[in-house]
Protein backbone atom coordinates (compact mmCIF):
# COMPACT_ATOMS: atom_id res chain seq x y z
CA UNK A 1 0.00 0.00 0.00
CA UNK A 2 3.06 2.26 0.08
CA UNK A 3 6.50 2.64 -1.47
CA UNK A 4 8.99 -0.19 -1.59
CA UNK A 5 12.22 0.22 0.29
CA UNK A 6 14.97 2.31 -1.28
CA UNK A 7 18.65 1.33 -1.58
CA UNK A 8 21.37 3.98 -1.25
CA UNK A 9 25.01 3.19 -2.11
CA UNK A 10 27.06 6.22 -1.11
CA UNK A 11 30.76 6.65 -0.45
CA UNK A 12 32.08 8.48 2.54
CA UNK A 13 32.67 12.22 2.54
CA UNK A 14 36.07 13.79 3.03
CA UNK A 15 35.91 16.78 5.35
CA UNK A 16 39.23 18.24 4.21
CA UNK A 17 40.06 16.15 1.13
CA UNK A 18 38.30 14.01 -1.50
CA UNK A 19 35.23 11.87 -1.00
CA UNK A 20 35.49 8.12 -1.55
CA UNK A 21 34.94 6.36 -4.85
CA UNK A 22 32.16 3.91 -5.69
CA UNK A 23 33.05 1.07 -8.07
CA UNK A 24 30.47 -1.33 -9.48
CA UNK A 25 32.05 -3.93 -11.76
CA UNK A 26 32.08 -7.60 -12.66
CA UNK A 27 35.18 -9.73 -12.28
CA UNK A 28 37.54 -10.59 -15.10
CA UNK A 29 36.74 -13.80 -16.97
CA UNK A 30 38.72 -16.99 -16.57
CA UNK A 31 40.74 -18.64 -19.32
CA UNK A 32 37.69 -20.17 -21.02
CA UNK A 33 34.78 -17.84 -20.30
CA UNK A 34 33.42 -14.35 -20.75
CA UNK A 35 33.29 -11.57 -18.22
CA UNK A 36 30.00 -11.03 -16.45
CA UNK A 37 27.39 -8.60 -17.76
CA UNK A 38 26.51 -5.41 -15.91
CA UNK A 39 22.90 -4.23 -16.00
CA UNK A 40 21.52 -0.92 -14.72
CA UNK A 41 17.75 -0.71 -15.14
CA UNK A 42 14.53 0.39 -13.47
CA UNK A 43 11.41 -1.70 -13.08
CA UNK A 44 8.42 -1.68 -15.37
CA UNK A 45 5.03 -0.22 -14.43
CA UNK A 46 1.46 -1.24 -15.30
CA UNK A 47 -0.38 2.01 -14.46
CA UNK A 48 2.17 4.80 -14.10
CA UNK A 49 5.50 6.01 -15.42
CA UNK A 50 8.47 3.69 -15.09
CA UNK A 51 11.46 4.92 -13.13
CA UNK A 52 14.10 7.20 -14.58
CA UNK A 53 17.76 6.28 -14.96
CA UNK A 54 20.13 9.17 -14.17
CA UNK A 55 23.90 9.14 -14.71
CA UNK A 56 25.08 12.56 -13.52
CA UNK A 57 28.51 13.84 -12.58
CA UNK A 58 28.73 16.40 -9.81
CA UNK A 59 29.17 20.12 -10.30
CA UNK A 60 32.20 22.03 -9.03
CA UNK A 61 32.37 25.51 -7.53
CA UNK A 62 36.01 26.13 -8.51
CA UNK A 63 37.07 23.34 -10.90
CA UNK A 64 35.82 21.32 -13.84
CA UNK A 65 32.71 19.20 -13.80
CA UNK A 66 33.32 15.47 -13.82
CA UNK A 67 33.51 13.64 -17.13
CA UNK A 68 31.06 10.93 -18.17
CA UNK A 69 32.66 8.23 -20.34
CA UNK A 70 30.73 5.49 -22.15
CA UNK A 71 33.28 3.30 -23.88
CA UNK A 72 33.24 -0.21 -25.38
CA UNK A 73 36.24 -2.43 -24.68
CA UNK A 74 38.54 -3.45 -27.50
CA UNK A 75 39.14 -6.99 -28.76
CA UNK A 76 40.22 -9.02 -31.81
CA UNK A 77 36.65 -9.83 -32.87
CA UNK A 78 33.99 -7.48 -34.16
CA UNK A 79 33.99 -4.29 -32.11
CA UNK A 80 31.17 -3.90 -29.63
CA UNK A 81 28.27 -1.61 -30.49
CA UNK A 82 27.03 1.44 -28.60
CA UNK A 83 23.33 2.25 -28.85
CA UNK A 84 21.32 5.09 -27.31
CA UNK A 85 17.63 4.76 -28.22
CA UNK A 86 14.66 6.79 -27.00
CA UNK A 87 11.53 4.97 -25.96
CA UNK A 88 8.80 3.91 -28.37
CA UNK A 89 5.09 4.52 -27.68
CA UNK A 90 1.97 2.72 -28.84
CA UNK A 91 -0.42 5.60 -28.03
CA UNK A 92 1.57 8.85 -27.99
CA UNK A 93 4.70 10.41 -29.47
CA UNK A 94 7.99 8.56 -29.26
CA UNK A 95 10.55 9.86 -26.81
CA UNK A 96 13.05 12.51 -27.85
CA UNK A 97 16.78 11.83 -28.03
CA UNK A 98 19.12 14.76 -27.44
CA UNK A 99 22.89 15.19 -27.42
CA UNK A 100 23.92 18.74 -26.49
CA UNK A 101 27.37 20.16 -25.80
CA UNK A 102 27.80 22.29 -22.70
CA UNK A 103 27.19 26.03 -22.64
CA UNK A 104 29.46 28.63 -21.04
CA UNK A 105 28.69 32.03 -19.54
CA UNK A 106 32.29 33.28 -19.90
CA UNK A 107 33.95 31.27 -22.68
CA UNK A 108 33.21 29.22 -25.78
CA UNK A 109 30.50 26.59 -25.83
CA UNK A 110 31.59 22.98 -25.98
CA UNK A 111 32.15 21.27 -29.32
CA UNK A 112 29.98 18.36 -30.48
CA UNK A 113 31.61 15.70 -32.64
CA UNK A 114 29.99 12.82 -34.51
CA UNK A 115 32.65 10.69 -36.16
CA UNK A 116 32.61 7.17 -37.59
CA UNK A 117 35.47 4.80 -36.95
CA UNK A 118 38.72 4.49 -38.89
CA UNK A 119 39.34 1.20 -40.70
CA UNK A 120 42.33 -0.46 -42.33
CA UNK A 121 40.12 -1.03 -45.41
CA UNK A 122 37.15 1.34 -45.44
CA UNK A 123 36.19 3.90 -42.83
CA UNK A 124 32.85 3.52 -41.14
CA UNK A 125 29.81 5.20 -42.66
CA UNK A 126 27.97 8.03 -40.90
CA UNK A 127 24.24 8.25 -41.45
CA UNK A 128 21.82 10.96 -40.27
CA UNK A 129 18.27 10.03 -41.25
CA UNK A 130 14.91 11.50 -40.37
CA UNK A 131 12.23 9.13 -39.10
CA UNK A 132 9.60 7.53 -41.33
CA UNK A 133 6.05 8.84 -41.03
CA UNK A 134 3.52 6.18 -42.05
CA UNK A 135 0.44 8.44 -42.27
CA UNK A 136 1.97 11.93 -42.31
CA UNK A 137 5.23 13.71 -43.00
CA UNK A 138 8.63 12.10 -42.54
CA UNK A 139 10.96 13.68 -40.02
CA UNK A 140 12.85 16.77 -41.12
CA UNK A 141 16.61 17.34 -40.78
CA UNK A 142 17.91 20.85 -39.97
CA UNK A 143 21.63 21.63 -40.16
CA UNK A 144 22.06 25.19 -38.88
CA UNK A 145 25.08 27.03 -37.54
CA UNK A 146 24.95 29.01 -34.33
CA UNK A 147 24.04 32.67 -34.27
CA UNK A 148 26.44 35.34 -33.05
CA UNK A 149 24.61 37.90 -30.91
CA UNK A 150 27.25 40.60 -31.35
CA UNK A 151 29.39 39.21 -34.19
CA UNK A 152 29.17 36.76 -37.09
CA UNK A 153 27.15 33.57 -37.22
CA UNK A 154 28.97 30.27 -37.60
CA UNK A 155 29.83 28.70 -40.93
CA UNK A 156 28.44 25.45 -42.33
CA UNK A 157 30.83 23.35 -44.40
CA UNK A 158 29.74 20.24 -46.31
CA UNK A 159 32.63 18.66 -48.18
CA UNK A 160 34.28 15.35 -49.00
CA UNK A 161 37.84 14.60 -47.97
CA UNK A 162 40.84 14.91 -50.26
CA UNK A 163 41.75 11.75 -52.18
CA UNK A 164 44.78 9.63 -51.36
CA UNK A 165 47.71 9.12 -53.69
CA UNK A 166 45.90 6.57 -55.90
CA UNK A 167 42.19 7.42 -55.71
CA UNK A 168 39.60 10.05 -56.48
CA UNK A 169 37.95 12.41 -54.06
CA UNK A 170 34.45 11.52 -52.92
CA UNK A 171 31.40 12.75 -54.77
CA UNK A 172 29.03 15.28 -53.22
CA UNK A 173 25.32 14.95 -53.99
CA UNK A 174 22.53 17.37 -53.09
CA UNK A 175 19.14 16.10 -54.21
CA UNK A 176 15.50 15.77 -53.19
CA UNK A 177 13.45 12.60 -53.32
CA UNK A 178 11.15 11.58 -56.16
CA UNK A 179 7.35 11.56 -55.91
CA UNK A 180 4.69 9.32 -57.47
CA UNK A 181 1.58 11.52 -57.00
CA UNK A 182 2.71 15.07 -56.17
CA UNK A 183 5.47 17.54 -56.85
CA UNK A 184 9.00 16.53 -55.96
CA UNK A 185 10.87 18.70 -53.48
CA UNK A 186 12.60 21.92 -54.47
CA UNK A 187 16.35 22.53 -54.15
CA UNK A 188 17.18 26.05 -53.01
CA UNK A 189 20.68 27.54 -52.83
CA UNK A 190 20.17 31.09 -51.54
CA UNK A 191 22.58 33.56 -49.95
CA UNK A 192 21.26 35.83 -47.25
CA UNK A 193 20.30 39.46 -47.72
CA UNK A 194 22.05 42.31 -45.91
CA UNK A 195 20.58 45.52 -44.51
CA UNK A 196 23.82 47.54 -44.74
CA UNK A 197 26.30 45.48 -46.78
CA UNK A 198 26.52 43.33 -49.88
CA UNK A 199 24.49 40.20 -50.41
CA UNK A 200 26.50 37.00 -50.26
CA UNK A 201 27.96 35.61 -53.48
CA UNK A 202 27.02 32.21 -54.92
CA UNK A 203 29.91 30.51 -56.71
CA UNK A 204 29.60 27.33 -58.77
CA UNK A 205 33.07 26.42 -59.95
CA UNK A 206 34.69 23.27 -61.36
CA UNK A 207 38.14 22.37 -60.07
CA UNK A 208 41.13 22.48 -62.39
CA UNK A 209 43.26 19.49 -63.44
CA UNK A 210 45.54 18.19 -66.21
CA UNK A 211 42.81 16.09 -67.87
CA UNK A 212 39.71 17.29 -69.68
CA UNK A 213 38.15 20.15 -67.74
CA UNK A 214 35.02 19.31 -65.79
CA UNK A 215 31.67 20.35 -67.23
CA UNK A 216 29.02 22.59 -65.68
CA UNK A 217 25.40 21.92 -66.62
CA UNK A 218 22.18 23.63 -65.51
CA UNK A 219 19.16 21.91 -67.07
CA UNK A 220 15.47 22.55 -66.45
CA UNK A 221 13.19 19.56 -65.97
CA UNK A 222 11.55 17.68 -68.82
CA UNK A 223 7.86 16.74 -68.78
CA UNK A 224 5.92 13.95 -70.49
CA UNK A 225 2.48 15.62 -70.16
CA UNK A 226 3.03 19.40 -69.83
CA UNK A 227 5.52 22.10 -70.74
CA UNK A 228 9.15 21.65 -69.89
CA UNK A 229 10.54 23.72 -67.05
CA UNK A 230 11.91 27.18 -67.74
CA UNK A 231 15.59 28.05 -67.28
CA UNK A 232 16.42 31.63 -66.38
CA UNK A 233 19.65 33.52 -65.70
CA UNK A 234 19.03 37.14 -64.66
CA UNK A 235 21.48 39.74 -63.38
CA UNK A 236 20.53 41.67 -60.27
CA UNK A 237 18.54 44.88 -60.38
CA UNK A 238 19.29 48.05 -58.41
CA UNK A 239 17.01 50.81 -57.12
CA UNK A 240 19.87 53.35 -56.79
CA UNK A 241 22.67 52.25 -59.15
CA UNK A 242 23.36 50.27 -62.28
CA UNK A 243 21.90 46.85 -62.81
CA UNK A 244 24.26 43.91 -62.77
CA UNK A 245 25.94 42.78 -65.97
CA UNK A 246 25.29 39.35 -67.50
CA UNK A 247 28.19 37.66 -69.29
CA UNK A 248 28.22 34.47 -71.36
CA UNK A 249 31.75 33.64 -72.42
CA UNK A 250 33.34 30.48 -73.82
CA UNK A 251 36.73 29.35 -72.58
CA UNK A 252 40.13 30.43 -73.88
CA UNK A 253 42.33 27.71 -75.41
CA UNK A 254 45.96 27.43 -76.46
CA UNK A 255 44.73 26.19 -79.88
CA UNK A 256 41.11 27.19 -80.46
CA UNK A 257 38.80 29.02 -78.13
CA UNK A 258 35.60 27.33 -77.08
CA UNK A 259 32.47 27.78 -79.19
CA UNK A 260 29.44 29.65 -77.88
CA UNK A 261 26.05 28.42 -79.06
CA UNK A 262 22.59 29.85 -78.35
CA UNK A 263 19.93 27.64 -79.95
CA UNK A 264 16.15 27.62 -79.76
CA UNK A 265 14.47 24.34 -78.92
CA UNK A 266 13.09 21.98 -81.56
CA UNK A 267 9.27 21.78 -81.84
CA UNK A 268 8.15 18.40 -83.21
CA UNK A 269 4.51 19.33 -83.96
CA UNK A 270 4.61 23.14 -83.87
CA UNK A 271 7.03 26.06 -84.03
CA UNK A 272 10.59 25.81 -82.85
CA UNK A 273 11.66 28.05 -80.02
CA UNK A 274 12.38 31.69 -80.84
CA UNK A 275 15.57 33.59 -79.96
Amino acid sequence: SSLGGSIALTSGSGTDTSSGSVTVSTANAGTAGVSGALSLSTGSSTSGDSGDVSVVSGSSASGSGGDIVISVGSGDGVGGSTSITAGASSAADGGDASMVAGSSSSGSGGALSLESGMGSTSGGALSVTGGVGTSSLGGSIALTSGSGTDTSSGSVTVSTANAGTAGVSGALSLSTGSSTSGDSGDVSVVSGSSASGSGGDIVISVGSGDGVGGSTSITAGASSAADGGDASMVAGSSSSGSGGALSLESGMGSTSGGALSVTGGVGTSSLGGSI
